[in-house]
This record gives C-alpha cells, sequence and structure tokens, in this order.
C-alpha cells in the first residue's frame, strides 16, 4: 500500500496516536505524518504510507494555513491553555488596537522556539527537558508569515486566521502578539486548515477511513504516491513503446515547457487499462525497466507512475484530474493526444480537459495523432497496438522505423542443448522475459550487444520443430566473429530484418545448409545497412 492520507486529526490525539490508529486499520506499518500537530489542536495531518514516506521532507515544507484563538491576559509554561497558568490579569484591549500590531507580525522574521515544542537539542526533545523542569537556550528559526487575518474578537478572546511558513509555531505567535499589546496571551485552540494543496474539506477523520477500508474503497481517502514540488508540464497515459506517435506528443510537451519554464513530467500508468479490466495477458513492447529508462533517457525531469489498479481504477475522471494532476503534481499545462482517455469506465476525454482547463488554471495543448502508411498504402495511426501487430508478423524492420530505434529482447545466456555447436553454429540462448513481446517465430538478422562490444548475430526464435515436438519457445542467436563461453551473461539483441519463417529439416544436414545461407544473408546486409 502507497499513498498520502489527508487525515482530520481529532483534538485530543497525538500525532503518533494517529498513525497507531491507523496501522491497526491499514495493516501497514511503513507510514509518516508530515508536521506534529499538538493534542488540543486539530486539523489537516497528512500521512504517508509506504513508498510515498518518500514525500515526507517535502510535504513537511510546505507553506500552511491555520485558524488560532488567542485569550489575552494569561501566561502558561506551555505558551497554550493546557499549560500551567503562570500569570494572569485583567485587560481591556480593542479590535483597533489589535489591527494596529499585527502588521509588524508580517514577513520573513526569526521566532525562538518553545521550550514544550518537539524540537530537539543535543539528541533530546525540548519538551522533554521543559518536564524536568529545565529551560535551555534555544537558537531563533527562520519563518515568514504571509498573511493575518482577524475573524471575530470578544474581548479576551482573539480569532484570527495565519498563512505561514513551515516551522512557525502558533503558540508562540499568540504570546508574542499579547506581549506587543502590552500583556500576557496563549493559544486556547487551534485548527490546522491547510498543508500546501490539501484542505480541511477533504481531509477524513479515522473514523471515516476505518469504514471506508472496511467497504473495500480504500481509493476515496488514499491518494497514489505522486507529488510534485514545482508547476508542471505534463502528459500522461501507458506509452507502451515509446513510439514515434508518444515521441511527438513528448517535443511538443518539451518546446512549450521549455517556453514556460515549466518542469517537463510524464504520468505513465503501471498496467495497460484493457489488461486489467479484461485480465487477460497481453505482453508490452518494453519491460517495465526498460519503460523508465526510456522515460529518463527522453529528457523528463519528473517521472510519475501511477498505479492502476481495480481500485484506483475507479477513481472518477474528474476527481483524478483535479486531485491527481492539479493538485498533486501541480500541473500548469498539459499536453495530450486526442484519443486520451482516463478516469472510472474513461470518462475523461479531450472535451472534459478543455472544460476544465480554465476552472482548474491549466493550458491545455492537443497534439494529433502521427500517421503512417501499411504495406498497402493505406494510411494507419502510428500506435502500440499496430507495432504489436507489425512483430506479431515478423516485420521488425517496420517496427524499427515506427519506433524510431531497433526493437530489442534482452536476457542472461543459458544453457541450450548445444546442437548448434555440433554442426559449428554455436548459439547464445536466452529465455522469452514475461511480458515483453517476442518478435513472430522465425530466423532474424540482429545486432548483438555484448558488454560494451557490438556484433552481427543470427537469432532463431521459435519451438526447434527439427529437433523435437512440443518444445518451449527458444530464442537462440550465433554471433558472428564471436568465440566464448558468456553463459550467465546478458546480452542485448537489435532485430534488424527478418530472414525467413522457421521450418522443419529433414535432418541436421539439410539444417546445416540452410543455416549457411542464413548466414550469408546477414553477411551481405551488413556489409549494406
Amino acid at each position: 500500500m502507497d499513498g498520502i492520507i489527508n487525515v482530520y486529526k481529532e483534538k485530543g490525539m497525538t500525532s503518533f496516536d494517529v498513525l497507531r490508529a491507523l496501522r491497526r486499520i491499514l495493516r501497514e506499518k511503513k507510514m509518516g505524518h508530515t508536521g506534529t500537530l499538538d493534542p488540543m489542536a486539530e486539523g489537516v495531518l497528512l500521512v504517508c504510507v509506504g513508498k510515498a514516506t518518500k514525500y515526507v521532507d517535502a510535504l513537511m515544507a510546505k507553506e500552511k494555513i491555520y485558524q488560532a484563538e488567542l485569550t489575552l491576559g494569561i501566561e502558561t509554561d506551555t505558551e497554550d491553555s493546557t499549560g500551567k497558568i503562570l500569570s494572569e490579569e485583567e485587560v481591556s484591549i480593542s479590535k483597533e488596537d489589535i489591527e494596529k500590531i499585527l502588521p509588524r507580525f508580517l514577513g520573513k522574521q526569526e521566532q525562538i522556539p518553545p521550550m514544550y515544542s518537539a524540537k530537539k537539542l543535543e539528541g533530546k526533545k525540548l519538551y522533554e527537558l521543559a518536564r524536568e523542569g529545565k529551560t535551555v537556550e534555544r537558537k531563533p528559526s527562520q519563518i515568514e508569515i504571509f498573511a493575518l487575518e482577524i475573524l471575530s474578537y470578544n474581548c479576551p478572546k482573539l480569532r484570527f486566521r495565519i498563512h505561514c511558513s513551515k516551522g512557525t509555531y502558533i503558540r508562540t505567535l499568540c504570546k508574542d502578539i499579547g506581549e506587543a499589546l502590552g500583556t500576557k496571551a496563549c493559544m486556547s485552540a487551534l485548527l490546522r486548515e491547510q498543508v500546501g494543496e490539501f484542505s480541511l474539506k477533504e481531509s477524513y477523520r479515522l473514523s471515516e477511513i476505518e469504514k471506508l477500508e472496511g467497504a473495500g474503497e480504500r481509493d476515496t481517502y488514499l491518494l497514489p504516491p505522486l507529488y510534485s514540488q514545482k508547476d508542471s508540464i505534463l502528459t500522461f497515459g501507458k506509452f507502451d513503446g515509446l513510439h514515434l506517435g508518444h515521441q511527438k506528443i513528448f517535443e511538443e510537451l518539451f518546446k512549450e515547457g521549455k517556453a514556460e519554464n515549466l518542469v517537463p513530467s510524464v504520468l505513465s500508468f503501471t498496467t495497460h487499462p484493457s489488461v486489467l479490466f479484461s485480465g487477460e495477458r497481453q505482453d508490452l513492447l518494453c519491460t517495465e525497466d526498460e519503460h523508465y529508462t526510456r522515460l529518463q533517457n527522453a529528457g523528463f525531469s519528473q517521472i510519475f507512475l501511477f498505479p492502476l489498479t481495480l481500485e484506483t481504477a475507479k477513481m472518477p475522471a474528474e476527481k483524478f484530474l483535479e486531485d491527481i494532476l492539479v493538485k498533486a503534481l501541480k500541473v500548469k499545462h498539459l499536453v495530450v493526444g486526442t484519443d486520451c482517455s482516463f478516469g472510472y469506465k474513461g470518462k475523461g476525454d479531450v472535451a472534459l480537459l478543455q472544460e476544465k482547463a480554465e476552472v482548474f488554471g491549466y493550458k491545455l495543448t492537443v497534439v494529433e495523432k502521427a500517421l503512417t502508411r501499411d504495406a498497402t498504402g493505406k494510411s494507419v495511426e502510428i500506435s502500440s497496438t499496430y507495432i504489436r501487430k507489425c512483430l506479431e508478423e515478423g516485420a521488425v524492420e517496420e517496427t524499427a522505423r515506427l519506433l524510431g530505434r531497433y526493437y530489442t529482447l534482452s536476457g542472461t545466456v543459458v544453457h541450450g542443448k548445444k546442437i548448434g555447436r555440433s554442426i559449428n553454429f554455436p548459439t547464445a540462448n536466452i529465455l522469452p522475459k514475461e511480458g515483453k513481446l517476442c518478435p513472430m517465430e522465425g530466423v532474424y538478422h540482429t545486432r548483438v550487444l555484448l558488454g560494451k562490444d557490438y556484433y552481427e548475430g543470427m537469432t532463431s526464435i521459435g519451438k526447434n520443430p527439427s529437433v523435437a515436438e512440443n518444445n518451449p519457445l527458444t530464442i537462440e542467436t550465433h554471433i558472428l566473429g564471436f568465440q566464448g563461453d558468456i553463459y550467465g551473461e546478458k546480452l542485448r539483441l537489435e532485430f534488424i530484418s527478418f530472414i525467413r519463417e522457421q521450418r522443419h529439416f529433414k535432418d541436421i544436414e539439410e539444417l546445416k545448409s540452410q543455416l549457411e545461407k542464413d548466414l550469408a544473408f546477414v553477411e551481405e546486409e551488413s556489409k549494406n545497412p
């Protein structure tokens, strides 16, 4: 389980109490919150679960909005109403008096953290020292207060809203406001309304989370582990193969992103939607590792992998757009293809993105489909589906043209039946990688990457019909000009061209004769690439 939960922490609970309750409800151990709320406080407490814990520091750094109440005329040892009263006095202060002094608290400033705080000194929390009756010198912290707004005032109670940077102690601010008014003050209530873009209205109480979890509606409260610290220009989809059609979208994204100074980002679904809903296996053009590496090499600064599951697939299109793209990934510009589809039952499309662009404050660019012509001259869309069809027909040259690179298979060299060695055609055998589409059974001209060196190769994909029936599929490559023991080493095959289909040979001599013809084809083609 990985994600971010916007929890409504209720009064009386510590932040650790919330984590303990969530661990029980979710049966998950790895989690952390993004900023302590005292027991007397309530409101937004972000909890990161699983892989999302890597975002804890980034979320802690976000600006925050609080609604606080201070009581004038009372001083406590904790700077809030839960502490021991140290002094008390009658006050008669007008709202106008308060309005005059509040502006001095705006802007960047230093603030000395209270003794009753979770800050550490030489490995020990300050509140632990305070409980021992000790007071120590504390270094001031740099904070910034962006806005202060009076909500109500009925002397001695002042309720006000604070928009501030991380590390701001509202208790200390209340005390300092009292001193500026020539009296004492302590914080008597605190509500955290917002952390960054995560607001109170979108938070869930623990009781609500437990109910939703029991009903199997985890996607309602759990946001995927996705988070951007900067405004982004983004595209999203599965992008299987990263073919020329995808590259057309990427090129537009990079061009617009550079002009607008936005971070080039991509969100890729971890599962192909058709596989998720059909339940049938579909071999893809890239393994997960290959896919991620190619996205990196394409030039994206941020790569987000969206965990597409039966749960997350139920997310309504508008919720995906608002919560994931706009809020979590800070999208200011979306670049998509004309067939863009997202959300529950694919109800999200270009029309919805256009409708919501002004509402959510992003720019939308729609890129037209990339087209090509098939073997009959018919115009067809460059798509992952069409490329898979080409591979299944052995058309590796066409596949390479549409991908903008040779199609590859990789694997570790394993022991085979060593029949090729007996006729002077030794082969390096690799096993088909689960989930990666193999070209049609046949013999191919390949280029072999072994270590840092390239060699020409002759690769057979098939079940060795001349050897026996019902053999498993094998990938065997004769590497031209190479001799050596490479068992256990990794190699990569780049498919250059199709030579012939698999066939049954009446004897070894006929097989050897055909292999010599195949070899001559590879050698000739290698001279004229």
